[in-house]
């Protein structure tokens, strides 16, 4: 049985993350987030090797826990259910993991790919986002019955940009999500979805 890490590494993301939104990305140094975590400086580099794959690591961690509710949303058997429910599911991670939406508000992918531009962390980031793409592809499918551009269109604007785009601008300010805002935004995703493609 292996022994238990005495410092995590979710401490040191968490550190990092706090660090990051309450301070700004100049103040999560290594040294900070050490400090901020109780882990010794060097368990931090031999844990990440440098600042900037620390920094994709928390991303990539925060990418994952955002994916794995609206992929399994849009895996309903209605699909009219499960694209409301997968924009419904932006929303909900918003709410659960509110330090985890706004990191992914502030960061790009293509910054952290400049930062990282090869390895093992650049390889991942890269292909992140792949389950969601087949996950909308065949949502497309399944509510317009083919998976032309206007039909995959259609189902991104419905299940992604809607809900991430009237949740963003809360994030980005740190603001609490409005209480109105799901059933608004259910109805204009409903709305979206509906209407003839």
């Amino acid at each position: 049985m292996p022994r238990p890490q005495v410092h995590p590494t979710d401490a040191m993301l968490d550190a990092a993350r706090a660090l990051l939104l309450e301070e700004g990305s100049r103040s999560a140094t290594m040294e900070a987030i050490a400090k901020a975590s109780g882990a010794p400086t060097g368990s931090i580099y031999h844990r990440f090797g440098s600042r900037d794959e620390l920094i994709a690591r928390l991303w990539i961690r925060a990418v994952y826990r955002s994916q794995a509710s609206f992929v399994a949303a849009m895996e309903r058997d209605d699909p009219r259910d499960a694209a409301l429910a997968a924009g419904m599911s932006i929303i909900d991670f918003c709410e659960e993991h509110p330090g985890d939406a706004q990191l992914l508000a502030a960061f790009r992918r293509e910054d952290l790919l400049k930062a990282i531009p090869g390895g093992a962390v650049a390889e991942e980031l890269a292909s992140l986002n792949r389950p969601v793409e087949r996950a909308v592809v065949q949502l497309a499918q399944r509510l317009y019955g083919k998976r032309s551009r206007a039909a995959l269109d259609r189902t991104l604007l419905a299940v992604f940009d809607l809900p991430y785009g009237a949740a963003r601008r809360y994030l980005i300010s740190g603001s609490p999500l409005p209480s109105r805002l799901r059933d608004d935004l259910r109805r204009a995703v409903a709305a979206v979805i509906d209407a003839p493609l």
